[in-house]
Parts: C-alpha cells; structure tokens; sequence
C-alpha cells in the first residue's frame, strides 16, 4: 500500500544496532499511532525506539522513549500511543537483524505543533531542568518518556510549575518524587494536562536519564468527516476554516454576527430568504409589524415587489397597496414622455403654460385672448 493515512502506516525488518527511519509525517499533519515489535530469534533481543526532528543523522540520545527494551523470546511488544508530526521521524533499534517493527494508526491534518516538542539529558545531577513550557493560551496533552539509559540505578523527580518561576520547584508541586528506574529501563507518563505558561521541570541523580516531552494540543483538526446523530453543542467561539454546508433547516436562537457577505443561493439554483422576524442590516432595517424597508441611503433593485406601500423621500410619493394609485407631494418629471393617452379621469389641467407649437394644449386664458382679439378683428 502506498502512502496509506489509516491503519497499517509503515513497517521493516532493522539490520543489527543501526538507527534506521521507520516513517516521516508529512508537514502540516500529526501522526497518531501504536508501534508493534516482533522478532524471530531463539533469545531476547534489546530495542530502541526514539522520534527525530531532522532525520536518522541528526538524532539526539535524548530522544528515546524507549531504551534498550527486552524482549524475550516467542514474546511481542505494543507501545503506548506515539504521536508525532510536521517532518518528524519515528526511529528505530535492535540487537538483532530480525526485529520487525510495525506501525499502525491514523495520520490527520493540524496547523499546530503536534508531536515531540523537547528532549534532554538529565545533566548535571540534582539539579531542577525546565525541559519544556506550553506556550500562552494554548492547553495541551502532554506524554513524558524517562529512560535510564545507564548501567547503574537512577531517581528521577517530575514536577509542574509556573514557568514565571521555573525552574524553582516547592514540595507540593512534583508529580513525581524520587521514582526508582533501573539499567536500561524506561517509564512512561502520558495524558498529563498542562494549560500556557506552565513547565515542566524535571531532576535525577544519574547524567544518563534523559526525557522527552510529546504534547498534543486541545484543539487538533481531524481532517475526515464528523458526524453527530444528537445536539452538538458548542460552549465557546466556533471557528471554521471553510465552507460550513447546512441541508436541512438551521435554527439560529441568538444574534448572528456577519463580518463579510451574506449569500443566500447561487446563480443556477437561487434561494429565498425568509425572516419572520426584524432584521437590521447595518443602516437598513425591515420592521416585522409592518414589513416596511427603512434606509437613509438608495435601494437599488432590478425588481420591486410589495403588497404594502413603497415610501421613499419622507413621504413624498405614495403607491396605493389597493388601487395602484400614486399620490406625489411634490413634482412629476417623465424624461420619455407618455407611452399612451393621459386620462385625468374628470380632472383639470392647472397652470399650463401657453402653447408654443401646434400641438401644444393651450389653457383657457390663452383661448379666451384668442376669441376677443377674433371677435374685435370681426366688429
């Protein structure tokens, strides 16, 4: 299988004592994953498994979260999740060249820093070390791995602090105290939750222990479907990266905050928008008792359709809802002229102008002038 993001990840058969790069997570992704060990010899065999943030060459000793693990024979080996990301390696070790070592999980998309984040030696002895600190605002999960990578017994202290005042340590802050850790044994704390600007500090009495720190944090983005049969309910902001796709109905029981456009369907399927509520739109507003269109500024539409009265220059003209009528308080200016007969319905023509043309209406002052002037050129 090429290349796969779920399930069987990677595996290979290590040649003798010499590191070797089991799986690379791509940038950008995080890898969540449990590693099996197995091995054909008739003895125990010793094994290492370490995570690398530049590769085979340049990994540290520190780096180990398992050091020299035996395996005995006809026996196996499952790890705890491991999770690492963004071009690190998953790097492996045996005393024999026939280990294999198989991993197995998923891979998913997370902008964040996911995976091995701080490695040291525990060097020099009994002294507080701050290994690692969660940056501001963030929380996170975090897995601890210690590994005696000695031939001598060790003790090691963990503890959680403030990171205003790491790497100083008070009694009631370790979570660990004076834990004992033979040869070439290694030890494991995982799921510790750990909220921004805290540390974690850590102590031994052998220079050989040394600790790395895999943190994963709250807010990871899995990049495959999710699917609620139930409610989901969302304490805090709701932050969507892309298109959000509703196909059934979207019930909004507060206020909706819209920084950019609102579109409501598209070009070949277009949709309507029903509000049975006020809605305010910047300096727009829709009453709901009225259904009336409020705005200081122009309404441009290509088509206006309303049951009620269109009102626009504060009152100054009117359609009647019944009759399609339209009363103007001010004045009427048809650039085009008429398209058809205009019918006052019984009603006057008030002050028209004297005609210029043949074809102009001539008012009754202008008719009367004429009949005198005609009735005296005749006397």
């Amino acid at each position: 299988m090429s290349n796969p993001t779920f399930g069987y990840l990677a595996s290979l058969v290590t040649p003798l004592k010499t590191r070797v790069a089991l799986h690379t997570a791509d940038a950008g992704k995080v890898v969540e994953g449990k590693l099996v060990i197995t091995h054909k010899d008739p003895y125990p065999v010793r094994v290492r498994i370490g995570v690398s943030t530049g590769g085979v060459l340049d990994f540290n000793p520190e780096n180990y979260i398992l050091y020299d693990y035996e395996i005995g024979e006809g026996e196996s080996y499952e790890s705890d999740t491991i999770y690492y990301g963004n071009n690190q390696t998953l790097v492996v070790w045996s005393t024999c060249a026939s280990t294999t070592f198989v991993l197995h999980g998923q891979i998913k998309t997370d902008p964040t820093d996911t995976g091995f984040v701080a490695a040291a030696m525990l060097n020099p002895v009994k002294t507080n070390k701050t290994i690692y600190s969660v940056p501001t605002g963030e929380e996170a999960l975090l897995s601890l791995f210690v590994a005696n990578q000695s031939s001598s017994n060790a003790r090691f202290r963990i503890a959680i602090v403030d990171s205003s005042v790491a790497p100083t340590v008070t009694s009631d802050q370790y979570i660990e105290y004076n834990q004992d850790l033979l040869p070439r044994v290694s030890y494991q704390r995982k799921d510790i939750k750990v909220r921004g600007d805290q540390s974690i500090i850590a102590y031994s009495d052998n220079p050989d222990v040394s600790i790395s720190v895999y943190a994963k944090f709250n807010y990871s983005v899995v990049d495959t479907d999710f699917t609620i049969g139930g409610q989901l309910t969302v304490g805090g902001a709701a932050i969507l990266q892309d298109t959000l796709e509703v196909r059934q109905t979207a019930t909004l029981k507060e206020t909706l905050n819209a920084e950019k456009e609102v579109t409501i369907g598209t070009d070949a399927v277009p949709a309507n928008l029903t509000v049975k509520g006020d809605v305010a739109v910047g300096s727009v507003s829709i009453a709901q008792s009225t259904g009336n269109i409020s705005t200081p500024g122009l309404l441009t539409a290509n088509t206006i359709a309303t049951s009620g009265d269109i009102v626009a220059g504060s009152n100054k003209v009117v359609l009647d809802g019944a009759t399609g009528d339209i009363n103007m308080q001010g004045q009427l200016t048809v650039a085009g002229g008429f398209g058809g007969d205009l019918n006052l319905l019984n009603n006057k023509v008030t002050n028209l102008a004297d005609p210029a043309a043949a074809t102009d209406a001539a008012n009754r002052k202008y008719v009367d002038s004429k009949v005198v002037a005609f009735s005296i050129a005749l006397g």
